[in-house]
């Protein structure tokens, strides 16, 4: 079977593992990361430099990540050739008495932009997620009516109210019931005619107990 060169990444079976082959160089990884790196490289300037001689003498301009709280460092080169020389070299390297170890990292892309600053992303899809809705079609706008300043029939109903009669709510019929109100025969703010009557104190107890 023939593969299709046009298939940006094919997938095959080999000794039972699954093997991914890539089509473009731009794919392969430009950076490795360097693991077990003794503390002195991160506090000692000297060693720190010692350090770096192993990777600029491959390539001069390389970016590095010294990530002291997992004893690693990333560096990252502009080609990949470049990155896989740093790897052969660097694994089994013993520098300082600690034996290194290094591994291909995610592809890193160095920008030009010369503010360090994270940017906001483009604008190409700033929208409106949901823009208001338009009117129907014939859809006018309506005239207020005027503010009611005095509504008679309200102002006779609170007139024929009295507080010492009875007043009719609802005038029922065969299928609702009449709602009669009934003013309270004892005001609310007389006292009661019945008194609880009130639990005498116990005594003492006697002396001695």
């Amino acid at each position: 079977m023939v593969a299709d060169n046009t298939e940006k990444s094919t997938k095959s079976m080999a000794n039972g593992s699954l093997i991914s082959t890539v089509s473009s160089k731009d794919e392969l990884p430009n950076s490795i990361i360097v693991t077990q790196v003794p503390i002195e490289v991160f506090t000692n300037p000297d060693d720190k430099a010692h350090f770096s001689e192993l990777f600029t003498q491959i390539e001069e301009n390389i970016h590095f990540d010294f990530l002291k709280s997992f004893h690693r460092v990333r560096v990252i080169f502009s080609t990949p050739e470049n990155a896989t020389t740093a790897k052969l070299i660097v694994q089994g390297f013993s520098f300082k008495g600690h034996e290194l170890k290094a591994f291909f990292a995610q592809r890193v892309y160095l920008s030009s932009n010369a503010s360090p600053l994270l940017q906001p992303p483009p604008l190409e899809k700033q929208f409106l997620i949901s823009p208001p809705c338009s009117p129907p079609v014939g859809w006018a706008q309506t005239r207020e009516m005027a503010p009611v300043v005095c509504d008679f029939d309200l102002m006779a109903r609170l007139a024929s109210f009295a507080i010492d009669e009875k007043y009719e709510v609802h005038n029922g019929d065969e299928s609702t019931p009449t709602i009669v109100i009934h003013p309270c025969e004892t005001p609310l703010d007389a006292p009661s005619a019945v008194e609880m009557p009130r639990t005498p104190r116990p005594g003492s107890p006697a002396n001695g107990i």
